[in-house]
């Protein structure tokens, strides 16, 4: 490899510097990175999107309302800046809004409850809705809480009754809407045990005259007089429910309470009538089913669905109908910014369904209560991002040996119903063909080492999911080899017969490596952990904590005997939590030890305390690690892909996408109690030999190592003589760290190998 020109004039320099532990990442989502075809990913690293639903809001306060995401797996919040241009669908990520928003869970709707032309918001919290109000100033986005618990009146017949909490499942989603077209924001939702939509009518305008409060009455508990089927998505017209509220009616008929599985609504008028029609979707079909609300009353109260058609919306237009597996949800919004509302459709699962292409967008091409929808994309903002369905796990790695680190991303799965176990496992090879200090990272290949179709599963003949590779050269060939985890807690040992300097070719060696099992989710990790010149295996797994296995055997023929199922006795496992999903990142820091890990909660945990203490227990330095949360079952690899001395972060997650953090400090840490002088490095660059110089330093417990960029030990010796030349022959041309020690000190060089 030919290294830059720039890089190696900067090498040409003796840099001397004191390093200060890197305690810090910056969210960066400027690194390019490029599709099969050679386009460019507009928005590589929102973190995937599989189960979404969709608001807008005005983020930055232009006046145009920009896109909020929620991906109830993990509860993940993405926003996107709209940059508003008639009739385009042309949206901007920009992650550093999420921190002004508040934390949700299960599902959100951003809604303007008191008129003042703000979105607020609802969302769910403890079997209701909470709701926070839009308190932004015209420089400041800000939210401020209103109520933790919407209460309705459920028996507003009986003087004296009391409000009581609005049930909401978290599974559902309710629409909320202005029903009787009053003026303020009313709510439709399944009731908790039947299959009847209950009208939680908002009582702001008919108390006090305007929209700016939240106090509801059942106004009926079978708004518009039909039942839910649990055959099928459909409905059963005049079924009226025996308990029914004294108005707007109260009719005798057979009532069977039904336990209530999961719905979605949303509301429109489809036909221009000033009556909201009512769209459903149900957690065991695909299918959307309008229902066509007949009410023709002058207060729209009477409420009453006499039609149904379960192929919208092609029954509108001339368009395909909701196929979406399964459970979708439908969000009513303008995309394109001509101030006619589209849909968009997404699962409102949690697994075991659509993942890939989930994102379904239908541009409205009438208007916004007489739509003419048109599907325009299924993969709407997907396209543009890395995306893997469900399921992200990177790794660094340089598949070439050309000096550039690559990116290898493995998935849980690709949902494909077509399938036994309804996904397709693979992993992604992102190609640097950018420069040492300048990466660019291109998809070359979304099935490398063909795994979506080898059965590692030998119990079902099928290939095995939940796939967390690691790599390193386990036979001494010169080339690093693969080592691969599954959900079913077995690793599988892939040779790489390409040789040194060669594209890596792998082939599979050995199904069920050595017989290890940790259970469920193997996240390993091959690391000299014990510093002997052998590569270890550290494996996160489902409970959260860390098995070490020692390489007991060879260079060239490892044997990995299991020392212990908690290593350093800590756990990703948090209270509340019934897995902990450990995946472990150890790296060095000035030749000492330390260990980030992603988790099931999406934090990042932090240990130190692990050089010689691998019988002993690891010190928790963090357990929300810069407050980074990416989503659910986060994942992480580190190397220095800039070439700028400092350490970079890739964190994969549930939602089967990866963010991008640049580092901002420098890879190692030096706990320096005083910086020697008088110590000389040349030639810098080199392209064999190097001599420390150390002049007049004190050679008492000297020693002199030498690191690559991601602070792996390469070179380690103790120093008797004021000269020692130090052999760097066989290492890829590159940037490495020469720290020189004694017990008077320490000093570190940058030197370039070319």
């Amino acid at each position: 490899m030919k290294w830059n020109t720039v890089i190696i004039a900067l090498g040409l320099l003796v840099l001397q510097f004191n390093l200060a532990a890197q305690d810090n990442f910056v969210r960066n989502i400027q690194l390019e990175v490029q599709k099969l075809d050679g386009s460019t990913f507009k928005h590589a690293f929102v973190g995937g999107l599989n189960h979404t639903q969709y608001s807008e809001v005005d983020l930055n306060l232009d006046g145009i309302n920009d896109l909020i995401t929620f991906d109830r797996v993990g509860n993940k919040l993405s926003t996107f800046i709209n940059n508003g241009i008639a009739s385009v669908v042309d949206y901007t990520f920009a992650p550093e809004y999420i921190d002004s928003l508040p934390i949700f869970t299960s599902w959100v709707l951003f809604r303007d409850y008191n008129c003042d032309g703000k979105q607020d918001i609802f969302t769910y919290f403890s079997g209701g809705v909470k709701v926070y109000k839009n308190t932004s100033t015209n420089t400041s986005l800000s939210f401020q809480l209103v109520t933790s618990q919407i209460k309705s009146n459920y028996n507003p017949d009986n003087v004296g009754s009391n409000p009581i909490n609005l049930y909401i499942s978290s599974t559902d989603i309710p629409a909320i809407d202005d029903i009787d077209n009053d003026g303020d924001l009313d709510v439709l939702t399944f009731s908790i045990l039947g299959n009847y939509v209950e009208y939680h009518k908002n009582m702001s305008k008919e108390l006090y005259g305007t929209c700016d409060s939240l106090g509801y009455v059942v106004a009926n508990k079978c708004w518009g007089f039909f039942s839910e089927n649990l055959s099928n998505n459909s409905v059963t017209f005049y079924d009226t429910c025996m308990s029914n509220v004294a108005n707007p009616e109260k009719l005798d008929g057979d009532f069977e309470k039904k336990k209530h599985s999961g719905s979605s609504l949303f509301t429109l008028d489809v036909d221009a009538n000033n009556t909201k029609d009512l769209v459903l979707g149900d957690v065991t079909f695909n299918n959307m089913t309008l229902l066509h609300n007949t009410d023709n009353s002058i207060d729209y109260t009477s409420s009453l669905i006499t039609q149904q058609d379960q192929d919208f919306p092609s029954s509108l237009s001339s368009t395909a109908a909701v196929d979406l597996n399964v459970f979708p949800a439908g969000f009513y919004l303008d995309v394109n910014n001509d101030n006619v509302k589209d849909l968009i459709v997404s699962t409102n699962c949690n697994s075991g369904c659509e993942n890939f292409e989930s994102s379904w967008l239908y541009l409205n091409n009438g208007a916004t209560n007489l739509p003419d929808f048109t599907l325009s994309k299924k993969d709407f903002l997907q396209e543009d991002m890395i995306e893997l369905g469900e399921g992200a796990n990177p790794v660094f790695f340089d598949y070439n040996d050309d000096g550039l680190m690559d990116l290898v991303v493995g998935n849980f799965g690709e949902f494909d119903n077509t399938l036994s176990l309804l996904y397709k496992p693979y992993l992604s090879l992102y190609k640097n063909i950018g420069t040492a200090a300048s990466p660019i990272f291109k998809l070359i290949d979304s099935d490398f080492a063909g795994l979506s179709t080898m059965n590692l599963d030998l119990g079902s003949n099928a290939p095995t999911l939940g796939l967390m590779p690691t790599f390193g050269d386990l036979d001494d060939d010169g080339d690093e080899d693969m080592i691969l985890g599954d959900y079913l807690g077995n690793l599988h040992y892939f040779t790489n017969t390409a040789g040194a300097g060669n594209d890596a070719v792998f082939t599979l060696n050995q199904v069920k490596y050595q017989g290890i099992d940790v259970g469920s989710f193997a996240a390993p990790q091959l690391i000299d952990l014990n510093r002997n010149g052998k590569l270890d295996l550290v494996i996160g797994k489902n409970n959260g904590y860390f098995t070490y296995y020692e390489n007991t055997g060879t260079i060239n023929v490892p044997a990995f005997t299991k020392i212990t199922d908690s290593l350093g006795y800590v756990s990703t496992l948090e209270p509340g939590y019934f897995v902990g999903r450990s995946a472990p990142y150890i790296y060095e820091d000035a030749g000492v030890y330390k260990m980030l890990a992603g988790s099931a909660n999406g934090y990042l945990f932090k240990y130190d305390n692990i050089e010689g203490n691998l019988t002993g227990t690891f010190n928790k330095v963090d357990t929300a690690y810069l407050n980074l949360k990416e989503g659910k079952n986060t994942t992480l690899t580190i190397a220095d892909i800039t070439n700028d001395g400092k350490l970079d972060m890739m964190i994969g997650n549930q939602s089967g996408g990866i963010s991008y953090f640049k580092g901002a400090d420098a890879v190692i840490s030096v706990e320096e109690y005083k910086i020697l002088e008088g110590i000389t490095v040349y030639p810098n660059p080199t392209k064999e030999l190097l001599t420390l110089d150390l002049g007049t330093n004190y050679l008492k417990n000297a020693s002199v190592k030498v690191f690559d960029l991601l602070g792996k030990t390469i070179f380690n010796q103790k120093v008797s003589s004021n000269k020692t030349t130090i052999n760097l022959n066989g290492l890829n041309q590159g940037v490495y760290l020469v720290k020189f020690t004694n017990d008077n000190g320490s000093k570190v060089f940058k030197v370039v190998k070319e």
